[in-house]
């Protein structure tokens, strides 16, 4: 059970950088952090909500005065949400991320 568990943190660590690249590269691109995690989920389905969510407030973090000058408004929550994702999973994620 425990080398389950191991596997699937392993996964979803992979998960996270391969989303946190995705979003830093979005973010150069001048776009927001929440369209492209609005945009992820849609793609991906809400199942990556936790990744997606974690790895959008990390890039966010990183980018922070990049998205205030483009005017983001930085609700990655409220994107992760109206994309389909479930509320419950992004408080989850975004309490995780902090």
């Amino acid at each position: 059970m425990l080398a389950l568990l191991t596997c699937a943190g392993t996964a979803l660590a992979d998960d996270s950088a391969a989303w946190l690249q995705r979003f830093l590269a979005e973010a150069d691109r001048g776009h927001c952090i929440e369209g492209a995690v609005y945009n992820a989920i849609r793609e991906n389905g809400a199942g990556s909500a936790t990744a997606v969510v974690q790895s959008a407030l990390r890039a966010l973090d990183q980018r922070a005065e990049q998205q205030r000058a483009l005017g983001c408004a930085g609700d990655i929550a409220a994107q992760a949400i109206d994309a389909g994702a479930d509320p419950d999973a992004v408080l989850a994620a975004t309490a995780a991320g902090l």
